[in-house]
């Protein structure tokens, strides 16, 4: 099920419009955000980023990992 999250927020004093929110969606092994918007290479606009389920997962495993070993 498609979901919109966000990937970035002011948090202090609370959340407020400098927030990145992006919708997240999985296609087959494809992970896909869409709704982001932001310059590509070629001077064109980027709306769409696809990654393989693998690399993704291995991505959100890895900076668990490293937000429980913050005191």
């Amino acid at each position: 099920m498609p979901c919109t999250v966000d990937v970035a927020s002011q948090e202090q004093p609370e959340p407020g419009p400098d927030r990145l929110p992006i919708r997240v969606r999985l296609r087959g092994e494809t992970v896909i955000w869409s709704d982001v918007m932001y310059p590509g290479p070629d001077d064109g606009v980027i709306e769409e980023v696809r990654f393989s389920l693998e690399q993704y997962l291995g991505e959100v495993e890895r900076a668990y990992a490293a937000l429980q070993r913050q005191p």
